[in-house]
């Protein structure tokens, strides 16, 4: 039976509405892990000096670091409000653009256009049947040799918390890394902790982080 949850329309509904003035802090489990992630995962799988994606940018908690470290940056969402935030947040940089997607397609960024693709707190709530549509998106956007880093599900009720409680999608690594290769996707790292210890984790809903690059055509 197809799944009817987290569908693109009930995403939007939820986003329009959401409460952005906690800038998505909200969602980091401390300023410690939030700085862990940056450090140990952003600032060492995203390239400096590139064209970088952002999927689901939110009120733009990771797109300020990448706004810096970019040579251009493209915010994508499926929501105009969170786009609205960042709009307001990223109004001293002039490399953001900034796209009102359709929840499953980035309409309007060029073929081979981006090196690195950037997305946390976002694929956790995307059907199977759009995440699989934006993995076509990011193989037909990325250059030979890009890479994507993607926060996703990672199984259901895994984790400390039940999965519907935090509007999760079924998805699993296995399966994940299985559709990516299927469209030239090559997965170099599943994870779900880092820090020196492992001590920064996604384990309150089971989720986990995939690399994936771009094969040469």
């Amino acid at each position: 039976m197809r799944w009817s949850g987290n569908s693109t329309g009930s995403n939007r509904a939820w986003w329009d509405r959401y409460d952005w003035t906690g800038g998505g802090e909200e969602w980091s489990a401390s300023a410690e892990w939030k700085q862990a992630l940056i450090d140990d995962v952003l600032l060492t799988l995203i390239p400096a000096g590139v064209d970088v994606l952002e999927i689901g940018p939110g009120a733009g908690r990771w797109s300020a670091v990448l706004a810096e470290r970019a040579s251009r940056l493209v915010l994508v969402d499926v929501s105009e409000e969170p786009l609205r935030a960042c709009r307001e947040r990223l109004a001293q940089f002039e490399n953001v653009s900034y796209v009102h997607g359709g929840g499953s397609a980035l309409r309007g960024v060029a073929d081979a256009s981006i090196d690195a693709v950037w997305s946390f707190d976002v694929f956790v709530h995307i059907a199977p049947v759009d995440f699989v549509a934006y993995l076509d998106e990011i193989a037909r956007v990325l250059r030979a040799g890009g890479v994507a880093v993607i926060h996703h599900s990672d199984g259901r009720n895994r984790g400390r918390l039940l999965s519907r409680h935090g509007w999760r999608a079924p998805m699993s690594r296995e399966l994940i890394a299985a559709l990516a290769q299927h469209r030239g996707l090559v997965v170099t790292q599943q994870f779900d902790s880092w820090g020196e210890r492992g001590q920064f984790d996604l384990a309150a809903f089971g989720d986990a982080i995939t690399v994936c690059r771009r094969a040469a055509r």
